[in-house]
């Protein structure tokens, strides 16, 4: 290995003193008060229940109002100190988002997807307005419509100031500013920064393209799974508040079996963990090895894909998510430094329109920058991804290095700056 690969491995070795992040939660048709932790409101049925893992960090609740099934995912952030949060009926808040609420608030509607580590800040609206087709799918040169419409924030994207028309997608790394208006049928693409309606609307100027039907198909799919985990999570809670703390069961869902980690070669349950590990996730370290190797706010979620495999921890920085697509698992080597806000998801790699290529997985080695993607992907031993740097639907060989701020997709053939 190369000094300045093992300098990259070791500068992301837990660099902050351990602590234990407060617990608040909240979730229904209800504000997030003390009275509705984490099931909101406390006595919804199940079916229609929302719920909020307990890390996740709920400041000003009367100033929140959650719709029905509504998920909100371990160590999300939702801060209405200075302006009201909506957020509408099956909705979900994965790990690691912030909902920075100010000037008029911050207004989320129904069916919106804000994947893991999105940011919205401002005075934003999301999903509240659009048509719903018909639109012109590029790739079937067909025309469809889309009546019970989504909105999908990818993983790390940021919302500041800006409106999100329903029917649209802001894809992993990606960036609309304020003042401005994702009109319904757009996708920004990965990396772009959307600073004028212009950029937003027209094709020619590179930064959107057209929605397509495997875009909806996708966000349907991730939808069905959330409501899942609101309803799940809510049962576990019912049956006991501890199972949905610490190192924990996943809930028994049509995607997921559901069990426990297994940790150092023990089955392990811990709900004083300060972290959440949930899940059919094997790690080689002990629990005692675990506790000194990683940081705080981490999220390893084996509740829909699954297995995850994972060999020793080089070191583990905080707020570090790992997750995967249903029916798909995740290899992760030996002696892997995770940056802070790292993410590595699981998915299939796309081929010919199919996901029936590789599964992600990532080498011995390997270094992860900080606020860095691996997405469909499978990354060579002694490689290294760079600061804001996403690799996706591709295989990059060993001993490779991707660089900060750049989108590495599809083998290669796409190779493009993040703007922001």
């Amino acid at each position: 290995m190369s000094s300045a690969l093992t300098a990259i491995i070791l500068a992301f070795v837990i660099g902050t003193q351990i602590y234990i992040q407060p617990a608040v939660a909240a979730g229904g048709t209800c504000n997030p008060t003390a009275a509705n932790l984490p099931i909101c409101p406390s006595a919804a049925p199940s079916a229609s229940a929302t719920f909020l893992d307990p890390t996740a960090t709920i400041t000003n609740p009367t100033n929140i109002s959650l719709g029905e099934k509504v998920y909100v995912a371990p160590f999300a952030e939702l801060n209405a100190t200075t302006a009201p949060i909506t957020i509408a009926a099956d909705s979900n808040v994965q790990d690691q988002v912030r909902i920075l609420a100010s000037g008029t608030g911050v207004e989320i509607g129904s069916r919106v997807i804000m994947a893991h580590m999105a940011t919205v800040k401002g005075a934003a609206k999301i999903g509240t307005q659009g048509s719903t087709g018909p639109f012109s799918d590029p790739i079937t040169n067909t025309q469809f419509n889309n009546d019970i419409a989504e909105t999908f924030l990818v993983f790390n994207c940021e919302i500041d100031g800006a409106t999100i028309e329903r029917n649209t997608v802001v894809s992993f790394l990606s960036r609309v500013g304020p003042g401005v208006t994702l009109p319904a049928g757009k996708v920004v693409l990965p990396g772009k920064n959307v600073t004028t309606n212009l950029e937003a609307s027209s094709g020619t100027l590179g930064k959107v393209a057209n929605l397509t039907q495997a875009d909806v198909a996708l966000m349907e799919g991730i939808i069905e799974v959330n409501e899942a985990f609101a309803k799940g999570y809510t049962d576990l809670a019912r049956a006991d508040l501890t199972n949905v703390q610490g190192i924990n069961y996943a809930p028994v869902t049509f995607f997921n079996p559901g069990g426990l980690p297994q940790i150092g070669g023990s089955v392990t349950r811990d709900p004083n963990f300060r972290n959440r590990i949930i899940g059919n996730i094997v790690l080689q370290d002990s629990l005692p090895q675990l506790d000194n190797k990683i940081g705080n706010r981490i999220s390893l979620r084996a509740d829909e894909g699954q297995p995850f495999n994972v060999g020793q921890i080089a070191g583990m920085a905080n707020d570090v998510v790992f997750h995967a697509l249903e029916t798909t698992s995740l290899t992760l080597g030996n002696g892997i430094g995770y940056g802070p806000r790292a993410l590595v998801h699981g998915g299939r790699q796309v081929v010919n329109g199919v996901a029936n290529g590789p599964e992600t997985s990532v080498g011995d080695a390997v270094g992860l920058a900080p606020n860095s993607v691996i997405f469909r992907s499978v990354i060579g031993e002694r490689s290294a991804v760079g600061q804001r740097s996403a690799v996706f639907n591709s295989t990059v060989a060993p001993r490779t290095e991707i660089r900060s701020r750049t989108i590495y997709a599809d083998n290669g053939s796409l190779i493009l700056p993040v703007e922001w």
